[in-house]
């Protein structure tokens, strides 16, 4: 129905232009409104939260407006469920970092002035960052815990040009805290925003449509409703920005522009495509709409009833006593490689592709007790249902199953009968699994043979996965000073888009990017609705590779052996020989860790490499090694 009012709208509009008559003038002159605010917001994520700080900054006695519509227990958006990375290229090596942006979005390329507005934006806007931070309350430091330093970020695709551009992974913590924080960047902003005393938030009010004067083309401000479903009229005089983020929870959208049979979002569930339908109806160029899997990838979600949004499945295992399997039956691919680390996308042909989910439903991830006792099937750490609604997934799902989400079966004839699928094709599959899982060689798909471990310890179980997206990047067309674009390329007066909404990603996604972006354009279209530019910078130190500050905590400690309990789950000995810390180890409570012995023989090698805390963090288990870094520096005096 939303689909036929926009096409409707469209064609009785082409209709008076083509007769000469002319709508109703919604002008500022004769329209009715209810409030009338210089700056109007609509959206409270990180685009918008940026954008209101900027506008605030440049004029402090601006009456700045943002309209967000989920309550206040929810908010957020995307950004408050992100993994919290927002990319810095070094001033000097912009030239490099623009290649590789460039080669992201090849073979959908943005305008080149595009590209390299981007990249020297991404670079410059730290400075400005930190010093918005700093009087907030927070600071700016390595993603994995201590300050920023040149090279520590991960590189998602090394074969492309200017993949080896010098840069960070920033992120935004409580001052002196120096480690990782769930949703820092939007907390931060947040916090920043609350300091302004010209901007105001109002929670479960959602925008709905632009109003235009038809005859200048000029945007004079938005029809909203409440939570009550009042409509409200707002007219703002220095223009609207639509930073109401993308369409991943519009499955009629989805399936539209990608021909989804089901996907979901693990990230805000307010993102309903509402800054699209409302783009349309004025006349906006839409770019980006049909990206592969919207630049963010597929990832692996588990749909529950009682949450609009996915869990994401765990991105690795410790035991290797699991498979998935397409509508089928069968195995499709490799499940065990670290598909995350390039957002999902999987080189095939000399280019990364999507992985094949979304063309393979249903599909179930099949394991047997051994994994189920032992680990968690979802992370942990990512995802809105425990981002913001703040569930926690029992480490060995033992209240998953009770509830229905995971479904239980004494044998694998059962477990088929119960999911759906020909028992002796599900039988065939896992039988030539184990086979495959004994020899240590996966004829196949490739799988690791140190991944493979026999799926014979029932009872067994099995959990339905979904295609789910962390973000999308169609929307309107706009320009780097964030102004929105009809659809002969000319602007549209009083109109801006930030954020995710018409996003510049156009093909691959670089971790970072997004939040990096949302900072960017978000300000943007502040400085272009004032006319100015804010101020606030701060003097960022970022160290090289491998430099540890001077604040080191090994430096001064006397030569002994320490013992470290990290949350009373695992134990640690630290050997420190003449000031220098010479061994790491584990003593009690292995069983207990996400990280698998190669990851955990990393990530100390790290510490005692650096001599320093200041290390990256693992993926898939980010809270667990910050939770050891955050116990070493507490215990170890």
């Amino acid at each position: 129905m939303k689909k036929l009012i926009v096409k409707c709208l469209a064609i009785l509009t082409l209709f008076a232009s083509l007769t000469g008559c002319t709508q109703p003038t919604n002008s500022a002159s004769n329209y009715k409104w209810d409030r009338e605010v210089d700056f109007l917001i609509v959206g409270y994520g990180l685009a918008g939260q940026a954008a209101a700080v900027e506008a605030s900054d440049i004029d402090p006695n601006a009456s700045i407006l943002v309209l967000e519509k989920m309550p206040e227990a929810l908010e957020g958006g995307n950004s408050i469920a992100s993994g919290q990375t927002f990319v810095v290229p070094a001033k000097d090596d912009v030239d490099t970092f623009h290649d590789y942006v460039v080669a992201m979005s090849q073979p959908n390329p943005i305008p080149e002035d595009y590209s390299r507005w981007l990249a020297q934006e991404f670079a410059d806007q730290i400075e400005w960052i930190s010093g918005t931070m700093d009087a907030a309350g927070f600071e700016v430091g390595y993603v994995g815990g201590g300050p920023l330093r040149w090279g520590s970020l991960v590189v998602e695709f090394g074969n492309l040009p200017g993949s080896n551009f010098k840069g960070t992974s920033a992120h935004i913590r409580e001052k002196d805290s120096g480690s990782f924080m769930p949703g820092g960047l939007w907390h931060g902003f947040n916090a920043a925003v609350k300091l302004r005393d010209n901007v105001e938030v109002a929670y479960g009010v959602a925008g709905t449509e632009l109003i235009q004067d038809p005859e200048t083309g000029v945007v004079l401000g938005v029809i909203a409703k409440d939570a009550t479903g009042k409509e409200i009229r707002i007219k703002s005089n220095k223009g609207v920005l639509l930073s109401c983020g993308g369409y991943e929870n519009d499955l009629e959208m989805q399936r539209d522009f990608h021909g989804v049979d089901k996907v979901y979002t693990s990230g805000s569930p307010g993102n309903t495509g509402d800054g699209i339908y409302m783009l349309m109806k004025v006349g906006a160029q839409l770019w980006h709409m049909k990206n592969q899997t919207q630049s963010g990838g597929y990832w692996l979600g588990v749909k529950t009833p009682e949450f609009d949004s996915t869990f994401i499945l765990n991105m690795s295992f410790k035991s290797g006593s699991y498979i998935q399997v397409d509508a089928t039956g069968n195995r499709f691919y490799n499940e065990s490689k670290t598909y995350h680390r390039q957002h999902m996308k999987d080189l095939e042909h000399g280019k990364w592709l999507d992985l094949k989910h979304a063309d393979a439903l249903p599909v179930w991830f099949i394991f047997d007790e051994s994994l189920r006792a032992n680990e968690s099937v979802v992370s942990p750490w990512l995802s809105w249902p425990i981002t913001t609604e703040n569930y926690t997934w029992s480490s060995d799902n033992s209240k998953e199953i009770e509830k229905g989400w995971i479904i239980k079966a004494d044998s694998i004839e059962e477990l088929a009968g119960k999911i759906g699928y020909d028992t002796e094709t599900l039988k065939t599959t896992i039988n030539r699994y184990n086979e495959m899982a004994v020899t240590g060689n996966d004829n196949d798909y490739g799988r690791d043979a140190s991944t493979m471990t026999p799926i014979n310890n029932g009872p067994y179980y099995a959990v339905e996965i979904t295609p789910t997206l962390v973000a999308t990047t169609g929307g309107a067309v706009r320009n780097t000073k964030s102004q929105v674009l009809d659809r002969e390329g000319n602007i549209i007066p009083n109109l801006y888009e930030a954020g995710e909404l018409g996003s510049y990603v156009s093909n691959l996604y670089q971790n970072g990017v997004f939040l990096s972006e949302a900072i960017a354009s978000g300000r943007a279209a502040a400085q272009t609705a004032f006319g100015g530019k804010s101020k606030t910078t701060a003097v960022v130190e970022i160290l090289e590779a491998g430099e540890t500050s001077n604040n080191s905590i090994f430096k001064d400690l006397n030569d002994g052996v320490y013992v470290v309990d990290v949350n009373g789950k695992l134990k640690l000995d630290i050997k420190i020989a003449q000031g220098k810390v010479a061994l790491i180890q584990i003593t009690e409570g292995k069983d207990n860790m996400y990280m698998d012995g190669t990851q955990f023989t990393n990530f100390v090698n790290s510490i005692i490499e650096k001599q320093s805390l200041e290390v990256d963090a693992v993926t898939g288990a980010t809270e667990e090694g910050q939770a050891i870094l955050d116990s070493i520096k507490d215990q170890v005096k």
